[in-house]
């Protein structure tokens, strides 16, 4: 067990540091260490923590070297290759990952290919992709940058673990497609039976969820799904996981034991273990590859795999040990795994159900196992998800008491009995596919019921430090060791630094700004130590629902989240979309918060930007400096310009006006310490008058995300 635990913390431990060894460094390194292995046999087990330290080290600088460097952004280049992976079809562009025949400097070995659409929404010329197509592609390639920001979606994170060396946009020219998918192409194979369930079961109530759970693609899911599932702690059922995986195992397991019947006497006893442990691996493996082999599938596949192998050769393996080898081999396929959240969720939950189970003894009714269970589970996962996605679920147990019998036995086996039959001719698999999308229906209606019972301080909580994150999860484990164990309780205190923000808070004196990093537009925090201010939404197509999108949800409320306050105003400083696209979105996540706007008509809830407006919130001064009263809508020139001052410093936010609005504040905007450089600093705005007038100290120094002032 100690080779398996150093093997881990040496394969996870490079990923706590902010830099890495030199590949030279790391190779001389990892020479040595070969050596103390070969010549001092007494400390060869104490070096597989620096070994896979360092082979972890290496595959970190591989894949940094194979990623499209900054100074070959929007380079263009004729790329053949494959689509690897399902395309994924919206509103106004298509994107999927595709892998070049040739990945040799510059061009990476898996790029993910975006296709926009023009205005009127078709494609120009029109072009259709398949899994597993063989396609000559002209692509204008970009480094694989995301946005950057303190909290919220690391997408850069994300492309790495991945292997996203580039993003890509497919250009007009001679995009040919050369050759359909290759027979043993695993990714054309999902998309087959995909095509054949749209076709079977097109009319299936709650297809959607059908397909996630058979193929685990979740392209099809709704917004207002996902909230659902995060609502109610849920989202695990629809990724493929362990207790999928193992309902596969199982069927298949009684699927062999049934062969055996069809075996003579002397074949059954022979065969009577090895043929039903191989038939389930077999349909585990199936499932999995259908799956397309997540990290959650790789985990409960290797673990039924280390299963397999004790049952064939009659030896009794601990399950914490069965856990790290699992682990450990997980790691060793993929190395980037821990910067995923599923694999942490992954395996402390298969840690939780070990220690709460396997030292225990003796008959326990099932529900009370299922009560326990979801009770452990609940309460080591909170601070995870407190850690990761800035979420618990109070429903959370009664959801998943309520949902996971119901999914493995009822939904999960009716899908998985289909997958088998779909290319059979009768409407058997159809009609099973019906009965699996009614119970998934109406468990979803139940769950949309149970989501409403979640409160908005689990909704949005303050990021927690990974120290109090570890201490929590810690005093959980506590908690649930078994009565009459000493201090059991204490697990409570362990706790407690769960509810502390990170971090020094602001004085009362003191005004942070951060511009957020949202791509074309604008969106700015003002907050102290009880007062918070939002000045443009970032953009959005000003819709919410089903149809909307915007940078709310990704980037503004993890923001907002992080400070532990709602806003307390909010400003659209005028109407286009690049500054106030995400406004609805915040109005529906705070709808008790003041809203202030330059808008071209009067919604509601929204008050006008009007001057010469002021007021006082936190330690700062306020002051709307234009437009004036009675003046029409002029688009940009209608920005909301606010003064802000907070005693020591001040700060303009400008929106989009030009220079002749910007000539007529000149004469009584005043000296400014920060400003944000007004239209995004084109050549329409920013007049040397004005910026003389305005004589900001940092106007020069503006970085996306910064923040300007802790003063």
């Amino acid at each position: 067990m100690k080779f398996w635990a150093l093997l881990i913390l040496g394969a996870v431990s490079p990923f706590l540091f902010v830099s890495t060894l030199s590949s030279t460094s790391a190779f001389v390194f990892l020479f040595l260490t070969t050596c103390v292995v070969l010549f001092a046999p007494a400390v060869r087990v104490y070096c597989v923590l620096p070994i896979f330290f360092l082979i972890t080290t290496l595959a970190i600088n591989d894949r940094l070297e194979r990623q499209l460097p900054l100074s070959l952004s929007k380079s263009a280049h004729e790329i053949t290759g494959v689509i690897g992976s399902l395309p994924e079809y919206r509103e106004d562009f298509v994107r999927f990952i595709f892998l070049p025949d040739e990945a040799s400097a510059p061009i990476p070995p898996r790029i993910r290919v975006y296709r926009y659409k023009d205005k009127g929404g078709s494609e120009v010329p029109p072009l259709h992709f398949r899994a597993g197509e063989r396609w000559r592609l002209q692509l204008e390639l970009r480094s694989p940058r995301g946005r950057v920001n303190f909290h919220g979606v690391d997408t850069e994170r994300s492309n790495f673990a991945n292997g996203i060396g580039a993003l890509a946009y497919i250009q007009d020219g001679p995009n040919v497609r050369l050759a359909g998918p290759a027979w043993h192409n695993l990714e054309h194979w999902r998309e087959s039976v995909l095509d054949r369930l749209n076709e079977v079961a097109g009319d299936v109530p709650a297809l959607r969820l059908l397909v996630a759970l058979a193929i685990a693609d979740r392209r099809g899911l709704l917004a207002s799904d996902r909230t659902v599932l995060s609502a109610t702690g849920t989202g695990h059922l629809l990724a493929i996981s362990g207790l999928h995986i193992g309902l596969a195992a199982a069927m298949g397991f009684y699927l062999g034991r049934a062969c055996l019947l069809l075996l003579t006497a002397g074949l059954k006893r022979r065969f009577a273990v090895v043929l039903p442990w191989l038939v389930a691996w077999v349909a585990a493996l199936s499932y999995s590859a259908l799956s397309g082999f997540g990290v959650s599938t790789q985990r409960a596949l290797i673990m039924l795999t280390v299963a397999t192998v004790v049952m064939l050769s009659r030896r009794n393996v601990q399950p914490m040990l069965s856990w790290m080898i699992a682990m450990a081999l997980v790691l060793i396929l993929d190395p980037f795994a821990p910067l995923r959240a599923g694999f942490w969720f992954s395996f402390v939950a298969v840690a939780v159900l070990i220690m709460l189970f396997a030292p225990r003894h003796g008959r326990m009714p099932v529900w009370r196992r299922m009560l326990l269970a979801q009770l452990g589970i609940s309460l080591v996962m909170a601070p995870l998800g407190m850690y990761w996605f800035q979420q618990a679920s109070l429903p959370g147990l009664l959801a998943n008491i309520v949902a996971i019998p119901l999914i493995s036995t009822v939904t999960v086996p009716l899908i998985l009995v289909s997958l088998v039959l779909l290319w059979v001719p009768g409407p058997l698999a159809a009609w099973l596919l019906t009965i699996a999308g009614h119970s998934a229906h109406w468990l979803f209606a139940l769950l949309e019921q149970m989501s409403g019972f979640q409160p908005l301080m689990f909704t949005s909580t303050r990021v927690p430090g990974l120290l109090s994150t570890l201490l929590a999860m810690l005093g959980g484990a506590i908690l649930l060791l078994p009565r009459g164990f000493p201090a059991r309780y204490s697990g409570l205190l362990l706790m407690v630094p769960l509810a502390f923000p990170v971090g020094q808070s602001l004085e009362s004196t003191e005004t942070r700004i951060d511009l957020l990093d949202i791509g074309q537009g604008l969106s700015v925090m003002l907050s102290t130590r009880d007062y918070l201010v939002i000045y443009d939404t970032g953009p959005g197509n000003g819709e919410v629902g089903e149809a909307g999108w915007n940078m709310v949800a990704g980037t503004t409320l993890p923001m907002i989240r992080a400070t532990g306050m709602k806003p307390d105003l909010v400003v659209a400083s005028h109407g286009d979309l690049d500054h106030a696209g995400g406004l609805q979105g915040l109005q529906a996540a705070y709808p008790d918060s003041r809203y202030l706007a330059s808008l071209p008509e009067v919604r509601d809830g929204i008050q006008p930007c009007r001057s010469p407006a002021a007021w006082e919130g936190g330690s700062m001064r306020f002051e709307v400096l234009h437009p004036s009263r009675g003046l029409p809508y002029l688009g940009n020139d209608s920005s909301c310009v606010i003064s802000i001052d907070n005693g020591r410093h001040s700060a303009l936010l400008t929106g989009d006006i030009g220079e002749a609005v910007e000539s007529r504040l000149v004469e009584t905007i005043g000296q400014h310490d920060f400003m944000t450089v007004p239209h995004h600093g084109s050549t329409s705005s920013s007049s040397p008058s004005f910026l003389r007038a305005v004589n900001p100290v940092s106007y020069t120094h503006l970085t996306l995300p910064t923040m300007l002032a802790q003063c």
